[in-house]
């Protein structure tokens, strides 16, 4: 006599863990796309924003450690400026050095003294509503996260919200690594020429 087979329950798919997967797989994707496309980007920084919009500056906050940024704006266009014409014979390698060690010297602020900057970047934004400036924040994933939170909260308080900001992964080896700093002069919307300042990464 045949035993009797027990009828078990189809199994079906649960959809619930299938669409979790789908999930954690999608935001993967759309992670490692952006950050294989943010070192292509990045190849070229210029200072001032590439843009050439009068009354635009584009200032760079680059975090060294948890004590001191690397401060770069616009102001900083008259130093390369020199340092080329004073030392235009020496090799690429030996200039730009030249120009990163003077960059260094000066622009190396401590959180106190970051904080008087973007206090005076505040202040400037409050009093003429037609400027505008973008601040670009570099931080290495070593340095902890609310150091570049207090940036961004000391650059939102203006009252015509003309500070813009962008964050982006990157230390401070890249810059002082980096295969070139150099002026170059473009023409803005208006006709004028400025010089701005290149980093080829």
């Amino acid at each position: 006599m045949p035993f009797n087979q027990k009828k078990r329950p189809k199994e079906q798919v649960e959809l619930i863990s299938f669409f979790d997967i789908f999930f954690i797989l999608f935001v993967f994707f759309l992670v490692t796309s952006f950050v294989v496309r943010m070192p292509l980007q990045e190849r070229i920084l210029y200072i001032p924003t590439p843009e050439n919009t009068l009354g635009r500056a584009q200032i760079v906050v680059q975090f060294i450690d948890e004590a001191n940024v690397f401060w770069l704006d616009e102001e900083v266009s008259s130093l390369v400026t020199e340092i080329e014409e004073n030392y235009g014979y020496l090799s690429d390698t030996r200039l730009r050095d030249r120009i990163f060690d003077e960059l260094f010297n000066q622009n190396v602020l401590t959180l106190e003294e970051l904080d008087k900057k973007l206090s005076e970047l505040r202040l400037r934004a409050n009093q003429n509503p037609d400027l505008e400036y973008f601040l670009l924040i570099r931080c290495p994933n070593e340095i902890s996260y609310f150091r570049v939170l207090d940036v961004i909260t000391a650059i939102s308080e203006t009252s015509f919200r003309n500070i813009k900001y962008g964050c982006v992964g990157g230390t401070f080896d890249e810059i002082r690594q980096c295969r070139r700093i150099y002026t170059v002069v473009e023409i803005d919307a208006d006709g004028n020429r400025r010089k701005n300042i290149r980093i080829d990464f």
